[in-house]
């Protein structure tokens, strides 16, 4: 297959990461554009950037060329499709929405692929979105990229129920919509940035004075507890290991929190543990990169919903870092139980009913997303025991740490790694741009043109509002009241000035004016008419219902007869 470099939709806020609320996806989206540089440097063609225009273009173009992109820039405006189906496959860097997919239906259904990916899919916006795919503008030559199996089990089961509830609503047994593919590839991770370096070891165990024989174990990330994990469980597996093993334990935070309210929750949990801890800001530059290199262990208990991949795993195994994470979602398809690190095991209610009253209010309105998500949290527990367990051996026994953290480097460099996962993604964009094309051979229905039907041509949804409709073949004469004067004097009115060039200038409309004939002569035909002023039939047929409109053509003709 030949290789495809697709147009890229790109906001600010997908790929810049020296801001204040930063999120995993800026940063899952920096390494990504900085992956299409590196593996598109030899490229003759330009990388085209699809936004919304004006102060994007600037600040996106600046983002791109410092991820290394030396190559040629091309903007396409997000408002111009036409220009962004050009490449044949276009990356999005969340779920595709309903508002693109017709926006490129209107070309052809197979004008060009899209390619969209999961990150959060927890939030109700995320969910209607892709529950829209059961019977939005989409087809099997678009695809989702699902980060995990996890996350790819849950977005087919909201697609099944949402065919079970529209074949009960229309009636049928069984509905086969065209539905996106969905691939499982991971995110990744520019594995060199991590590598283990002695020096800036020794230099964060001193800032942050780590004794000698201290036990850094470290967690990076947003520091909340409704939204990303609950401290409690590894504050208290890092006490109790700590009493077990007579060792001293630091627990290292690297990352920010949303506000003084959160700070205190983990302040009161960690002085509930008896556990001492340090926080570094994660958002200041080089810091995570420090926290990683003075690490000892790397420990992640995430116990929400809004968790799909798990970047920092990931990057802590980069580090060369044995990493004790929560078999949770993503982190127990990137983290090998017993070869990279320990998966402690993980607890849910096993009855709905239990999130029922939680999940009614949240569609309700009662509850709000982060109050939602909160109360989730509350329904998953994390094996206190077996974290000990699993930190207090990795404690005992350096030898180990260092054979899991050698192990678990290698596999995010051989799995992980961003040359490796972008291989991925360039095989998905041949085989999508493949279908699409085959799709237009065959003239497909789905690769044809089609409209949003809540942007349908108004002259075909209000056809029947007109007593009668102009037409080609409609005759026009110059009504007798009119002159070249009243005429000027009309079309310079300021209430027109929002037609732009969808009306002619006051010269053109003077000019094709004076064409018509006047009463007594034989009438002119829309079509002749626009052929002599050098017009489409639909520019004719626009300034010819002008004209009329404002008392300066008669129209007649056999066409016109009265709409029932």
């Amino acid at each position: 297959m030949n290789p495809i470099f697709p147009s890229v939709f790109l906001t600010p806020d997908a790929i810049q990461t020296n801001v204040q609320k930063l999120m995993g996806r800026q940063s899952a989206g920096r390494g990504f554009v900085r992956a299409l540089s590196a593996a598109y440097r030899h490229s003759e063609q330009p990388m085209r950037l699809v936004h919304g225009g004006g102060a994007e273009e600037s600040v996106l173009a600046a983002e791109v060329r410092s991820t290394g992109w030396q190559g040629l820039i091309e903007h396409q405006l997000i408002k111009q499709p036409e220009q962004w189906c050009k490449a044949g496959v276009l990356y999005y860097p969340a779920p595709m929405n309903n508002r693109i997919g017709w926006q490129r239906s209107r070309l052809a259904g197979a004008s060009m692929a899209l390619c969209g990916v999961t990150h959060t899919i927890s939030s109700s916006g995320v969910l209607a979105q892709l529950a829209d795919y059961v019977q939005g503008p989409f087809a099997d030559w678009d695809a989702l990229i699902c980060t995990s199996r996890s996350v790819h089990k849950a977005v087919h089961q909201v697609w099944q129920l949402q065919q079970e509830q529209l074949a009960i609503r229309l009636g049928v047994s069984v509905l086969k919509p065209a539905l996106p593919m969905t691939p499982v590839i991971p995110l990744g991770v520019h594995v060199d940035d991590f590598t283990p370096d002695a020096a800036l070891r020794a230099q964060g165990r001193t800032q942050w004075n780590l004794a000698a024989g201290e036990i850094a174990v470290l967690f990076v990330g947003r520091l909340s507890l409704h939204a990303k994990a609950n401290p409690l469980p590894m504050y208290l597996a890092c006490a109790r290991a700590a009493a077990l093993t007579g060792r001293r334990v630091r627990v290292l935070e690297c990352g920010w929190f949303a506000n003084d309210a959160i700070r205190h929750s983990f302040d009161q949990a960690a002085a509930c543990a008896g556990v001492r801890v340090t926080r570094m800001d994660g958002r200041q530059p080089g810091i995570t990169r420090q926290a990683y290199a003075c690490a000892d262990i790397f420990m992640s208990l995430s116990d929400n919903i809004q968790e799909t991949f798990g970047l920092t795993p990931v990057e802590a195994m980069a580090a060369g870092l044995p990493v004790v994470v929560s078999d949770w979602d993503g982190y127990r398809e990137t983290v090998r139980d017993g070869v990279d690190g320990f998966l402690v095991p993980t607890r849910g209610a096993g009855d709905p009913d239990c999130a029922q009253a939680v999940s009614e209010a949240y569609e309700d309105g009662r509850l709000n997303y982060d109050h939602y998500i909160a109360h989730a949290h509350l329904l998953a527990s994390v094996d206190v025991p077996a974290c000990t367990e699993a930190l207090a051996r990795l404690m005992r026994e350096p030898a180990l740490r260092l054979q899991m953290g050698a192990a678990a480097r290698e596999r995010a460099r051989h799995v992980f790694d961003w040359s490796v996962v972008m291989r991925s993604y360039r095989d998905l964009w041949a085989e999508q741009d493949a279908r699409r094309r085959s799709a237009l051979a065959q003239r497909l229905p789905l690769a044809l043109p089609r409209r949003d039907p809540a942007f349908i041509n108004p002259l075909q949804l209000f056809d029947h509002y007109p007593s009668a409709l102009l037409q080609a073949d409609s005759l026009l004469w110059q009504d007798a009241s009119g002159s070249v004067s009243a005429l000027s004097e009309v079309r310079a009115l300021d209430m027109w000035t929002f037609s732009t060039n969808r009306l002619a200038d006051q010269t053109a409309m003077q000019q094709a004016w004076q064409r018509l004939p006047v009463a007594g002569q034989p009438g002119l035909s829309v079509a002749d008419w626009s052929d002599a002023c050098a017009w489409s039939i639909s520019k004719g047929l626009r300034q010819a219902t002008w004209l009329h409109k404002v008392g300066l053509a008669r129209v007649a003709g056999a066409d016109l007869e009265l709409l029932e």
